[in-house]
């Protein structure tokens, strides 16, 4: 029987946290109104992709720094980072070629905190195909990404080998050209597509060890991808608010990344109607990006949220490379971009 991948149908909605109406408080006892209010933008939908922030949430870390959060879910139209330097939200969450592309469109956004730390991209083939890892990729070999950004990490790796980026093919949001043979290479994150690829729990197609796992962090092309990013005006402005919140998420990951059942089981109560097996599965595989660095060094719990300079600067070379700005002006910034208009460190160390 053909197998085929269900898409999960999946709720929009922004949930008030850390008030105690949703979740339970902390030590903090002052009436919400008290608190000092932050807005949170997330780059997709509730999952345990963004298990750290909820978790905080509902251990109580924000009543705990005197916040009032509100975690707003992407999807859809949203933009985290229009959202963020628009002033809706404070705060967001995107990869670092997002933020890349966003600062080099103009718009004054900065990482404060690096939450994963290796990249989670890989390409997944079948046992048969004979593409084992990125040197077995040849001419007749389909890779597909879902693009829209999300490709520089694949385009480098073509790069690398050699190979003409006429290679790479759209792939659509499930993983039903993989399974049919249309796609050879096909993209996953290992927290998401790569566990619907292996396992067998409901919606997901069940090849087990019957595949292989290009893994872009053992390539060499690997890119940073969720961060916590804010406006540098807004920045200057809430200097104290701002790390009072980055305290209170690191302190949210480092639970989750220790208790990452509990954590995907707070995120599908939360409101995510992603299976909560498929949760649990991702959250094992969220703790691993958020704790293990692209050379395969663990993070100690208490430096999550660090900078790797030498990470980010090959984020920034192939977003550099591969992005193809088609407007001169924005071209031209990105290609004068430095690590220094990126990332800052100081709201990260003030909070630790």
């Amino acid at each position: 029987m053909k197998k085929t991948v269900k898409r999960m149908a999946l709720l929009t909605f922004a949930v008030l946290v850390g008030t105690g109406a949703a979740f339970a408080g902390g030590k903090n006892d002052a009436p919400s109104a008290a608190r000092d209010a932050v807005r949170i933008q997330l780059k997709w939908l509730p999952q345990a992709q963004f298990m750290g922030y909820y978790a905080a949430a509902a251990k109580g870390y924000y009543a705990d720094e005197n916040l009032t959060v509100e975690i707003i879910p992407g999807g859809g139209d949203i933009t985290e980072t229009a959202a963020v330097y628009s002033g809706q939200v404070d705060v967001g969450v995107t990869w670092v070629s997002n933020l890349i592309v966003a600062r080099s469109n103009g718009l004054d956004l900065i990482n404060v905190a690096q939450i994963y730390q290796r990249s989670g991209l890989v390409l997944v083939t079948k046992k048969d195909s004979g593409v084992v890892n990125g040197a077995d990729i040849g001419a007749g070999t389909n890779v597909g990404n879902w693009m829209g950004g999300n490709e520089y990490e694949i385009k480098s790796l073509l790069a690398k080998l050699g190979m003409p980026e006429k290679s790479l093919i759209q792939q659509g949001f499930d993983m039903n050209d993989f399974d049919n043979g249309g796609i050879t290479a096909a993209s996953a994150m290992t927290y998401n597509e790569l566990g619907l690829v292996k396992n067998s729990y409901e919606g997901a197609l069940g090849y087990g060890g019957e595949v292989n796992v290009i893994d872009m962090n053992d390539e060499g092309v690997a890119m940073l991808e969720d961060c916590m990013f804010v406006k540098e005006s807004w920045a200057k402005a809430n200097q104290d608010k701002l790390v009072r919140f980055i305290r209170a998420s690191l302190k949210g990951w480092k639970y989750a990344c220790e208790n990452p059942t509990e954590a995907a089981q707070i995120v599908f109560l939360a409101g995510s109607s992603v299976s909560q097996p498929h949760q649990e599965y991702m959250a094992a595989e969220v703790a691993k990006l958020v704790t293990v660095d692209t050379q395969g060094n663990t993070v100690p719990l208490d430096s999550l949220g660090a900078f790797d300079a030498a990470a980010f600067q090959r984020t920034l070379a192939e977003t550099q490379a591969y992005a193809g700005l088609s407007d001169s002006s924005a071209a031209a910034k990105l290609k004068a971009l430095t690590l220094a208009d990126i990332y800052t460190d100081a709201y990260w160390k003030a909070a630790k």
